[in-house]
């Protein structure tokens, strides 16, 4: 009786322990999707436009992007803080430019535009935070009809990063590169 008790025993916690090892794995499967991760620390001080008055930013976040190239899919999460709706300072456009530190270039991907319908919703009020998946046809101009590859490339060669715009400063607010 005590054998019977102790292989059932055994047999159960190795279902249990293989049961959960698979879980996990598929799990990892899933979070990973053979894409590419990359991030961006946002800060006021890498806004090019540094004309800002007498006044410091206590603004900052970070952004995390997933890149799979097999299935054109670009999905992100977006983290701000020390902008308020409620004091004017709410977030109006996210999106990805092409430029090096200290250098401003063309929009690439939008991750939310208040100023264009369509384009997610950036207004959540203190602590935003915004995620959504894109796909290779929102890439705009000039990488407009462009795989989610070459927007690697750049990524990686250090020409890229995230702005964040807010009402009360359309010059931008904080600004980071991407990096991987």
């Amino acid at each position: 009786m005590k054998v019977k008790i102790f292989i059932t025993a055994v047999l159960s916690l190795s279902f249990i322990l293989f049961g959960l090892h698979n879980i996990s794995d598929q799990n990892v499967a899933a979070s990973n999707n053979n894409g590419m991760n990359f991030v961006a620390p946002l800060d006021p001080y890498q806004i090019v436009s540094q004309d800002r008055g007498d006044h410091e930013l206590d603004s900052d976040g970070i952004v995390y992007l997933s890149i799979d190239p097999y299935l054109g899919e670009l999905s992100y999460q977006v983290f701000v803080e020390g902008m308020s709706y409620v004091e004017g300072d709410d977030v109006e456009i996210i999106q990805i430019h092409l430029g090096t530190p200290g250098k401003d270039g063309p929009t690439v991907l939008s991750l939310c535009n208040e100023k264009k319908k369509g384009h997610g919703h950036c207004r959540e009020g203190p602590g935003l935070s915004v995620e959504g998946i894109l796909e290779e046809k929102d890439m705009e101009v000039p990488l407009k009809d462009s795989s989610f590859r070459e927007l690697i490339n750049l990524i990686e060669s250090g020409e890229s990063y995230v702005y964040v715009q807010s009402r009360d400063h359309p010059e931008g607010e904080i600004r980071g590169q991407i990096f991987y």
